[in-house]
């Protein structure tokens, strides 16, 4: 063998050798599971931090389909989308290999802002008298969430059910009264610097700020109360 040849394969089957150990340092085999989570950090590292104190992000990855076969990569993962912040609910993320033998995976992630409602823990008839038992507070996504849903623990306890509700049911003021009519009630009156306390007897039924009718049972007049919570009204002299 000429002394070129000898010279050009020692030089030659080093590279090879590093090429190959190098490659073989960077290779990483990737599950579909794998591949969902890296969609959904490149998502969640985005999102903006939420615009009330109690809500809270939830991102998720459509599965992709299982007969899929593992996938194996000698670079690290190069991952992108089309959608920029603030995104929709739904974003399509590409998870890309670009090795030798690449390959490209589009993954669906779906962004849910949840908020907090109370449910009821059980069947709850009409007339029953809601107690702390009855209830629980879950995370709800944030479309699904009604403007007359609770998230106030202190304004159920101690109302009525207006209709029967359904267990694991969101509980909205149309289901309830904080007041019912003929719930025996105390009457706040104030002109801003003296309280009077007396007792009277709903007309009607009514939630936390609404003005309902109210017998006084002394005098057995009649006013305008508002309610103030579960057992009382307030009026103005």
């Amino acid at each position: 063998m000429s002394l070129l040849k000898i010279t050009l394969s020692a030089y030659f089957f080093p590279i090879v050798a590093y090429f190959l150990a190098t490659s073989f340092a960077y290779g990483q085999t990737y599950e579909s599971k794998d591949i969902e989570k890296i969609a959904i950090d490149f998502i969640s590292e985005q999102l903006p931090a939420p615009t009330q104190a109690e809500e809270q992000q939830q991102v998720s990855a459509l599965p992709l389909d299982t007969r899929l076969p593992q996938r194996q990569c000698q670079q690290p993962l190069q991952v992108s989308s089309k959608s920029s912040p603030p995104f929709n609910r739904q974003v399509t993320v590409m998870v890309r290999c670009e090795d030798l033998e690449s390959w490209v995976q589009f993954v669906h992630v779906k962004i849910e802002t949840l908020l907090p409602v109370i449910v009821s823990t059980r069947m709850l008839d009409k007339g029953v008298l809601l107690t702390a038992d009855d209830l629980t507070i879950e995370m709800r996504p944030k479309h699904f969430v009604r403007a007359a849903n609770i998230d106030n623990m202190r304004l159920l306890v101690g109302s009525k059910t207006k209709r029967r509700i359904q267990q694991g049911k969101p509980i909205s003021m149309f289901q309830i009264c904080m007041i019912c009519k003929g719930d025996n009630v105390t009457i706040l009156a104030s002109d801003g610097t003296l309280m009077i306390k007396t007792s009277g007897i709903a007309l009607q039924d009514g939630n936390l700020g609404e003005q309902i009718r109210v017998k006084n049972a002394r005098s057995g007049k009649t006013v305008l109360a508002r309610v103030k919570d579960v057992d009382s009204v307030a009026v103005k002299i």
